[in-house]
């Protein structure tokens, strides 16, 4: 007779649970087991040679070890006691926290908030592919598009090459200005914000949607531009996070993707553009999508214009520069924003937004 075990998880596991899912996360089917989590840390490939850069795993305590080792399978449930799959032939297995924090965020600063994740996890790892219930739900968001859905509708647009556009803030005319660079190169543009749980001081998920909702409908082609969403965790590890996006992008049947300065970083644990380098450790045809690469951008007083660090002769007096804690800054003293900076209509939403911040 086959034993099963029922192990409750968090709001990010489920995530993780429906990305496997749907395709978000393909190649992976489950998570990690131990050959695959050695070789991502490591290589950032899976055992079998697959590009994958960030390991996707559920933590155990040593209390539910011995039960699942028994175990045929494992039965998820959620907060509400409901069940969300179950994992099939779980492998229960010992990690290294430091060599994890070490790794895929290069620092134990416990200050990183990845690192501080990974010390606080249980210290034992089960793996195993996921197996749906036959009532299993799903994801109920605004904006919401699995990667089937959303290779549809490219196909219903005639968009042979899109760009996906990664961000988790609210959109300035620097971005603006980057996202119509890329767009002229291509079909679609494909705007992507990440909706889920972020350090204190990041924009709300509210504010990050609302805002480029109103931003899109002002100034951005209608016909050839796409607001969605990705339900994801931030993890704050800049380069291996940069190739993470770029493949999760493929699978929604992007072409292109946008890699920026300081690509989902934080603080100051990576170089501006190590996020960009990164990508030459891979073929294009590996990651299977085009990486478009840009610098800095900002508007350029002496350029009468919107430019790029490459591209502008001027120095820093002519630029406008604004630093994400002078933004917030400004927002909560409801401040004037430069509209060379940002959209009128978008800094009056957020400077009105009830909560615009994460506590």
């Amino acid at each position: 007779m086959s034993a099963t075990y029922k192990l409750k998880i968090n709001r990010n596991h489920a995530t993780d649970v429906f990305a496997f899912v749907d395709g978000r996360y393909r190649p992976l089917t489950g998570f990690l087991r131990r050959p695959d989590f050695n070789s991502v840390l490591n290589d950032m490939r899976l055992a079998d040679g697959s590009v994958w850069p960030i390991p996707i795993v559920l933590d155990i305590g040593s209390d539910e070890r011995s039960d699942i080792e028994n175990a045929d399978r494992v039965e998820l449930v959620d907060a509400n006691g409901e069940t969300v799959a179950f994992i099939k032939n779980p492998e229960v297995y010992e990690y290294c926290k430091e060599e994890f924090a070490k790794k895929v965020f290069k620092t134990l600063d416990i200050n990183h908030p990845g690192v501080k994740e990974v010390f606080g996890m249980k210290d034992y790892l089960v793996g195993g592919e996921i197996e749906l219930t036959e009532n299993i739900g799903g994801l109920d968001l605004e904006n919401y598009l699995t990667p089937a859905e959303t290779r549809q509708l490219f196909k219903e647009r005639g968009w042979e090459k899109v760009v996906a556009f990664q961000t988790r803030n609210a959109p300035h005319c620097s971005h603006e200005y980057i996202q119509k660079l890329a767009l002229d190169e291509v079909d679609g543009l494909f705007i992507q914000p990440v909706l889920g749980p972020k350090k204190t001081g990041d924009f709300t998920d509210d504010a990050i949607l609302g805002a480029y909702k109103i931003a899109i409908s002002n100034y951005y082609p209608s016909e050839r531009t796409h607001l969605g969403v990705l339900p994801l965790k931030m993890r704050y590890a800049g380069p291996r996070e940069a190739v993470f996006h770029a493949l999760i992008r493929k699978n929604f049947g992007c072409t292109h993707f946008i890699v920026g300065r300081d690509h989902a970083g934080v603080g100051n644990y990576y170089g501006p553009y190590d996020a960009q380098n990164i990508f030459y450790n891979f073929t294009e045809k590996e990651i299977g999508i085009k990486i478009m690469k840009f610098e800095n951008a900002f508007y350029c007083h002496g350029c009468a214009g919107h430019n790029t660090a490459d591209k502008c002769d001027h120095g820093d007096e002519s630029r406008l520069l604004i630093s994400g804690t002078r933004l917030r800054e400004m927002i909560r003293n409801n401040e004037e924003i430069p509209g060379e900076f940002m959209r009128p209509e978008v800094a009056d939403y957020l400077i009105n937004h009830s909560n615009p911040f994460v506590e």
